[in-house]
């Protein structure tokens, strides 16, 4: 009884970190760890314009690869140009049935490029948004402030290419 008690509310105050918002220089914005409902919601609707106005490049992809990433980080802040144009890229690209059963997990920093989560240090962030690719806990590669190639569909399939 007191172990179930303690985890309920270990889950309160993990969920307590959920989808917070903060001010950070006069401006409000999501701190911490958000889920993409979060995202979808915030602010301006700058997340919803950008999704519905891309078109996912799918004739990039090889939907017959076998190997790809398990996990993926988000670090981004939600205060900044090149977060909001790419990551709702980001989620349209990963809305295809290939990608669904993949866990992304947004963290949202402020303008220092801190969050009290987690040492974003730990993570050599330095850059937003930074897009971090795993495997079975190891990183993969990570994507910083815009794709290296003509397309995030082309840097994605260049990672899962060299993934076989």
């Amino acid at each position: 009884m007191i172990i179930a008690l303690a985890f309920v509310l270990g889950s309160f105050s993990a969920f307590s970190q959920l989808n917070r918002t903060i001010n950070d220089n006069g401006k409000d914005i999501l701190y911490g760890y958000c889920t993409r409902e979060a995202l979808e919601s915030n602010g301006d609707g700058w997340f919803k314009t950008e999704y519905n106005s891309y078109t996912v490049k799918t004739e990039t992809f090889n939907f017959e690869l076998p190997e790809k990433f398990d996990s993926v980080q988000v670090f981004m802040g939600t205060w900044e140009s090149n977060s909001r144009r790419e990551v709702p890229r980001f989620c349209k690209i990963f809305d295809l049935d290939y990608f669904k059963d993949i866990p992304v997990t947004f963290i949202c920093l402020d303008s220092k490029i801190t969050v009290d989560v987690l040492n974003v240090d730990d993570y050599y962030v330095q850059f937003l948004p930074a897009i971090v690719f795993y495997k079975k806990g190891e990183e993969l590669c990570r994507f910083l402030e815009q794709p290296r190639t003509e397309s995030m569909e082309s840097d994605i399939m260049d990672l899962m290419e060299r993934m076989q």
